[in-house]
């Protein structure tokens, strides 16, 4: 262990989050510039504040086309194009649904079928209108809305290290509520690698279902135990089906995605909690540098084929 290095971790609460940004010289001006930023990026994309850009779009939806910043039109434009990439499983526009059922907002209930179905007629893609030259957003129906919130916090992760490498750190980590992103080397280890626990499922927060030892990456997991309510026995969590407009209904408690970009990585946690451990694998075979740690409701770990086991809990990542 390299002894003169401490570590310097700064904690404040924005996004409905607790965020953790860990740097290992004391950089309170490059802490500072990226709470700044933080809170610029929720002044843009908040849905809970009526004057962000997020919600010009969505309040004019039906109306007129809304002028955004280029921070925004970059996001919405990368997330539609996920959306039609990966259309079965990750869908921007499904804000009405996650209106309509508000797992972890308060007041949930099992919506009637009328009003499911009448939401998924509004989260067509081909009714949003993006103009490159105008920066403009347009949603052509009344009703419809944008919800960034599962590709916003990779968006933030990627800009913030991004950032933090430009302004000449060397390591750091980026942990926007379990969204975590490396920067460097670890200067507190011999190799230089990272070691990161994945959290289990049912467990209280901060207990690791494994550990993962890895050069710089970032790690983003999906599961169904953060946000849900029950009825009787049926348990209803907060991944919606935009096909069908319910939760999935599958074996799979959670899925952690490895990988160089954070942004890719919060889609792909999404795509392969839909796609199970077996497709998901396949898919993420095909993406170069990603792996993946899928957990069933049994808390059998699958892991895919770059997680090599070095002891009972830990795997590696060359």
């Amino acid at each position: 262990m390299r002894q003169s290095h401490k570590k310097y971790v700064s904690q404040f609460q924005m996004m409905g989050t607790v965020i953790a940004i860990t740097l290992f010289d004391p950089q309170l001006a490059l802490i500072e510039a990226s709470y700044d930023y933080l809170q610029r990026m929720d002044q843009v994309f908040s849905m809970n504040r009526p004057d962000s850009e997020l919600m010009a779009i969505n309040q004019q939806a039906g109306v007129r086309p809304v002028k955004v910043s280029a921070t925004a039109f970059e996001l919405i434009h990368d997330a539609l194009q996920y959306s039609q990439r990966h259309a079965d499983s990750f869908n921007v526009l499904i804000g009405p649904l996650v209106k309509l059922w508000r797992i972890g907002f308060g007041g949930e209930q099992v919506p009637a079928e009328t009003e499911i179905q009448r939401r998924l007629k509004l989260m067509d893609l081909s009714q949003v209108a993006l103009d490159a030259s105008a920066q403009t957003v347009y949603l052509k129906q009344a009703g419809m809305q944008l919800d960034l919130g599962a590709i916003a916090k990779g968006y933030f992760a990627d800009k913030l290290v991004a950032q933090l490498r430009a302004a000449g750190v060397a390591s750091a980590i980026v942990n926007l509520g379990g969204n975590v992103k490396l920067l460097g080397e670890n200067p507190l280890t011999v190799d230089g690698r990272w070691e990161v626990g994945i959290q289990a499922p049912q467990a209280i927060r901060g207990i690791p279902l494994l550990q993962v030892q890895m050069p710089a990456r970032t790690i983003v997991t999906s599961g169904i135990f953060e946000r849900y309510f029950k009825v009787g026995n049926h348990m209803y969590h907060h991944i919606l089906d935009p096909q069908t407009g319910y939760p999935v209904r599958n074996q799979v408690d959670q899925v952690t995605i490895i990988t160089a970009q954070s942004e890719l990585a919060e889609v792909l946690a999404t795509v392969c909690y839909f796609k199970g451990p077996q497709a998901g694998a396949t898919l993420i075979a095909q993406t170069p540098q990603t792996e993946a740690v899928f957990v069933d409701h049994q808390q059998h770990v699958i892991v895919t084929s770059g997680l090599q086991p070095r002891r009972k809990g830990v795997y590696s990542i060359e």
